[in-house]
């Protein structure tokens, strides 16, 4: 079984670190990366710990947000021990968390930005139950015994609110630090979302407008992870042109 890996595409000294969804993988915006690599920039995706994994039971066993932090810390300091002195963060959904908290964090990390991510309390139901209905599918895929589909769900179902908790929780800091943000940011919104509201991404434009540079850009037609999406290529030149104008190569 070949499972997702990280990704690291070299090219020059500016560089980007792209950082995935909850239950996702860096081939969530493997593409948008090669697209920024065009342009120019240095790559970089990691992986989540527990995440990537023939099992997703691994995300509650080995992750948690403070975790999936210190990966974010460790990438950026990748970058900079390669000699990328200029650097830009932008996460996708729970990845947007971790990258807004870098530019409140380090000086080096000049801008960055967001793809669906919820910097406010938000409902997570849709999400859980999308979750849940993935990783069923999953294990069906595999061909696991019946009984051993029910005890991973099991376990899944008993785990799932709690470690989205703990994200809410999580992200009520970064929340306030953000105030008096003076960076460049590039907010992403789906407005065909199917698991979060459809104007987070105006609620933090509108919070963060009073002090940083802020560019938001709308997708009509886009889903949650947009990246996957059609209108991925447009938020690749999208980014390219915010990227141009904020760090150029």
């Amino acid at each position: 079984m070949d499972l997702p890996q990280a990704f690291y595409f070299q090219a020059g000294e500016p560089a980007v670190l792209l950082l995935h969804t909850f239950s996702g993988t860096p081939n969530d915006v493997r593409a948008l990366g090669r697209g920024l690599q065009k342009q120019g920039y240095t790559v970089l995706g990691p992986m989540f710990t527990g995440h990537g994994t023939a099992d997703p039971q691994q995300i509650f066993k080995t992750g948690d947000p403070d975790q999936w932090w210190q990966d974010t810390v460790a990438a950026i300091q990748q970058l900079r021990t390669d000699g990328h002195q200029h650097i830009a963060v932008f996460g996708e959904s729970l990845g947007g968390l971790f990258a807004m908290k870098a530019l409140t964090q380090f000086n080096d990390v000049v801008t960055g930005g967001t793809i669906d991510t919820p910097l406010f309390p938000v409902d997570t139901s849709r999400v859980a139950n999308r979750f849940l209905a993935e990783c069923r599918q999953w294990y069906q895929k595999l061909a696991l015994p019946a009984s051993e589909v029910t005890a991973r769900m099991q376990y899944l179902t008993q785990h799932i609110n709690a470690m989205l908790a703990s994200i809410g929780t999580y992200t009520g800091p970064i929340h306030d630090e953000l105030a008096g943000l003076t960076k460049p940011v590039f907010i992403a919104q789906a407005d065909a979302d199917e698991l979060l509201e459809r104007n987070i991404g105006q609620r933090l434009a509108d919070y963060l407008a009073s002090t940083a540079q802020v560019t938001l850009k709308h997708y009509p037609n886009a889903p949650h992870v947009m990246t996957f999406s059609p209108q991925g290529r447009q938020l690749t030149a999208d980014m390219s042109r915010f990227l141009e104008k904020n760090m150029p190569v």
